[in-house]
């Protein structure tokens, strides 16, 4: 119960905030735009739009969320009410992934005019944005705004994005589907032009399993660097 009540009120909070209008906005925008293409195009275009755009947004938002919160004091009034750090993270996570996984849908749904692999596509972005929004949490500490937030938020971010364009390029390089990111971008890419079975599972283990470690050391780290600090 007080998960649903953390994740209503977070869900209130980052519409309050204006997070989902501008989501909207680039939304429509990634509709019109890719429903120009021709389908030819769309089958490359829709899976890596749905990649960078709805997956990360975890990443981008999650640092903004956390540095209102520690301005406004929300932080501080959570540490005394019953909701554990564990709630705390799981409803932001939750919210974050129904963002992703609606706007990726919308996009597709929209914008792409063939069949696709939906439980795929599903998972892959759920995986993806669970370990993007948990990543931008660790992004976070030692952050006590959102212009440091942004600041720090360059190098993480082209810690995983360098590594999945090079393998874009050069898919050869089998070393990078090591990367978190180029698992991710497999799996959604896999959802519209196909991918092996055992590939596809292998990637989702990898993935489901990363999230668990980094769950455990966020929630950690929260409770370390936002709650007792």
């Amino acid at each position: 119960m007080r998960i649903l009540n953390a994740l209503r009120a977070d869900m209130k909070f980052q519409f309050k905030q204006g997070f989902y209008f501008v989501y909207v906005i680039l939304t429509l925008f990634y509709m019109i735009v890719i429903s120009q293409l021709p389908n030819e195009y769309a089958k490359y275009v829709v899976p890596i739009v749905i990649f960078t755009d709805p997956s990360f947004v975890g990443f981008f938002f999650i640092g903004g969320l956390v540095m209102l919160e520690k301005v406004q004091g929300v932080l501080q009034c959570l540490v005394v009410t019953p909701l554990q750090p564990l709630e705390y993270l799981l409803a932001k996570v939750i919210s974050l992934a129904v963002l992703a996984e609606a706007a990726g849908f919308a996009i597709t749904l929209v914008a792409y005019r063939e069949g696709f692999n939906w439980p795929l596509l599903f998972i892959g972005i759920l995986l993806t944005s669970i370990f993007f929004t948990l990543y931008g949490f660790i992004a976070t500490n030692g952050c006590n705004s959102i212009n440091q937030y942004l600041i720090k938020m360059l190098p993480y971010m082209l810690i995983l994005t360098i590594p999945t364009i090079i393998y874009f390029i050069t898919p050869s390089l089998w070393v990078l589907q090591l990367v978190p990111s180029v698992a991710g971008l497999n799996l959604v890419y896999g959802a519209f032009n196909g991918i092996a079975l055992v590939e596809a599972v292998m990637y989702i283990c990898y993935l489901v399993t990363l999230n668990v470690l980094f769950f455990i050391k966020v929630e950690k780290s929260f409770m370390k660097n936002m709650v007792k600090g």
